[in-house]
């Protein structure tokens, strides 16, 4: 009897030890599943953490307010730089739809990049102004660094898997050579500051085309209102502002609606564009940035004398540039 109960007994305990087995393997996978689950929940809480404190709009638009300090330097080409040029685009053609869900999304984003274009300009003119006043070459190149090592890094974040196209490339580059080549021709602009029918029809027309190419990648709008014959004229008007007179102001109130038109026009039609053309479109544009980086020194006021320490703090400035490229981009894929 004792040996039959001794049996029974150990089958018993054979049964528990299986059934805690069995508990063991599912206990296991409940945790390996919970985890997973955590995991999952505290990437997604990362990500929308990261979302919401993320400042590359900021940094983009302190890139813009430095750019147009520059001459020939285009704040949109600094908005591709920071991957940025698309997202405005669509968020200022958002703002414009009638129905849409992200319209305050949309307002923030615009907003934030117009805070720190403002900063750009506002902490960075004197700064600017003391370095082109006294390491012009440097300041340039260093810009020019910083335009054409960012390509390679346009190329792999804008194209998404389109085909870059070099006829569209090409057309760029030959549209931002003909822009530069008519500015070289028209050095001498005539100010006419006088209200009339005529000058309120050319500064619409001027605040639009300039409103265009404020944001478009590679085209300065300087350059723009040079080749137009009309830059002094807008240069008056802003210097004159805090003079307050009315016909200056009624002036500049047209000229900044019509740049306001632009801008909304620039952005939906690019918008639609992109979508479609994507990749002739970002081809188009690296060719006006790859022209625009090129032509930077003949914007120099004062023609460089190449002694070799002259040159070295040249080159420095300009692989500099590069350096601030790649340490822009690490700390972009470190965040994504």
């Amino acid at each position: 009897m004792k040996l039959f109960k001794k049996k029974d007994e150990e089958i018993k305990d054979e049964k528990v030890v299986k059934k805690k087995k069995h508990l063991s393997k599912a206990k296991k996978e409940k945790i390996r599943l919970q985890k997973k689950e955590e995991k999952r929940i505290a990437k997604e809480n990362k990500v929308t953490k990261e979302r919401k404190f993320d400042l590359s709009p900021l940094f983009g638009g302190i890139g813009v307010g430095i750019a147009n300090i520059i001459p020939g330097v285009s704040g949109g080409t600094i908005l591709v730089i920071f991957n940025l040029f698309e997202k405005l685009m669509n968020a200022i053609s958002d703002v414009f739809k009638k129905e849409t869900d992200t319209r305050k999304k949309s307002i923030l984003f615009i907003l934030e990049v117009l805070i720190g274009a403002v900063i750009g300009i506002v902490a960075f003119a004197k700064l600017l102004g003391i370095t082109l006043a006294y390491m012009e070459a440097e300041t340039i190149f260093w810009f020019m660094g910083l335009i054409l090592f960012s390509i390679p890094v346009v190329i792999s974040n804008e194209l998404k898997g389109e085909r870059f196209n070099i006829l569209f490339f090409l057309i760029g580059i030959i549209i931002i050579g003909v822009l530069q080549y008519f500015n070289m021709k028209n050095p001498i602009n005539t100010v006419d500051t006088a209200i009339n029918l005529k000058n309120i029809l050319v500064l619409i027309g001027l605040g639009v085309i300039g409103g265009i190419s404020m944001i478009f990648p590679g085209i300065s709008g300087s350059m723009v209102m040079l080749v137009l014959g009309k830059y002094e004229t807008i240069r008056s008007l802003i210097d004159n502002v805090t003079t307050f007179k009315v016909n200056i102001l009624i002036q500049l109130v047209v000229f900044g609606i019509a740049a306001v038109i632009g801008i909304i026009i620039s952005a939906k039609v690019l918008s639609k564009v992109i979508n479609k053309y994507r990749g002739k479109v970002i081809s188009l544009i690296l060719g006006f940035i790859t022209a625009s980086a090129l032509i930077l020194p003949l914007n120099l006021s004062h023609r460089i004398h190449w002694t070799t320490p002259k040159t070295c703090s040249i080159l420095i400035a300009f692989i500099f540039g590069g350096i601030v490229i790649y340490y822009i981009n690490k700390l972009k894929n470190r965040n994504s």
